[in-house]
């Protein structure tokens, strides 16, 4: 099987610019300059050229976890080896098309100085983002683990896993459609369809966007309730297995979806039940 490269976390505003530059050229190769002083060796090893390129794997620094962009490598050269000539034409390119790559590429700053790797791309596409956790390891087979921070690259297969994902809400709206539809099912029907479905369920992978909560919030309103519910009045139902505190949940009253705040004053505590009644119940017993 053919490999390709995944690097992590790449700036928006560096791939924007390139498509803009393919865009006024008609194609032709930009330039990449990942931070890090480590040379990436499978280039090295592979020397990538326009005859025999290597698919490339970008995620950007606003999504980690998502592939965004693919491309092709068609050349890769370490900076520190470059003769005079070639730092010269490489620049004159760079102040042309990719003008915020010029800084980085003269090494301006510390970070220029570790960004050792000049990759020269081409056919740069965004796409319809899926998941990292698709792209599998050549090290180990193994799918790659979701980003947590930016840098670092990995040699992958170039075909992802084929498994199909979908998003958090789009799943969702499905299976509710899917049960509403079974709902209307005879008993009989129901009992014919469950005899020929497969017991093993297919595999899916999610995407879901969240937010990250201020841990003091959750602790301050916990602390407020002093293990009853906030809604009902109720004592929790049991304790957490963790640490032995009343299990509640926090709730925001405004969902941060929607504009609410992460604070004491949109937030409250409430038991499993009371919480689900809130976001599944009748109307008029949302909060």
């Amino acid at each position: 099987m053919k490999t390709a490269l995944y690097i992590n976390g790449i700036f928006n505003g560096v791939l924007t610019e390139i498509l803009k530059a393919q865009d006024e050229r008609g194609g032709g190769n930009s330039y990449l300059q990942p931070y890090k002083g480590q040379v990436i060796s499978m280039l090295r090893e592979l020397n990538p050229s326009p005859s025999a390129p290597i698919r490339l794997y970008l995620s950007t620094t606003d999504n980690l976890s998502l592939v965004s962009y693919i491309g092709e490598i068609v050349g890769w050269e370490d900076k520190r080896n470059l003769a005079e000539w070639r730092r010269n034409e490489i620049l004159q390119h760079l102040s042309e098309f990719q003008i915020g790559e010029v800084n980085l590429f003269k090494a301006v700053g510390k970070v220029g100085e570790r960004a050792v790797n000049l990759i020269a791309i081409r056919s740069l596409q965004l796409i319809r983002p899926f998941p990292t956790t698709l792209l599998r390891k050549v090290s180990d087979g193994l799918p790659l683990k979701k980003r947590t921070r930016a840098g670092g690259w990995s040699q992958v297969f170039e075909d992802p896993m084929d498994l199909p994902f979908d998003t958090q809400d789009r799943y969702e709206e499905k299976l509710a459609e899917a049960v509403a539809e079974s709902s209307m099912l005879s008993d009989s029907a129901l009992k014919e369809r469950l005899a020929s479905a497969p017991e093993v369920p297919e595999k899916v992978q999610i995407i879901s966007t969240g937010y990250r909560r201020n841990p003091d919030v959750i602790v301050s309103v916990l602390r407020r309730a002093d293990g009853f519910c906030e809604r009902c009045g109720q004592k929790a139902p049991f304790l957490r297995r963790t640490d032995g505190s009343p299990y509640l949940e926090v709730h925001h009253t405004r969902p941060l979806s929607q504009g609410g705040k992460d604070t004491t004053d949109n937030a409250t505590a409430l038991c499993p039940n009371c919480h689900r009644e809130v976001h599944h119940g009748p109307i008029e017993n949302v909060n």
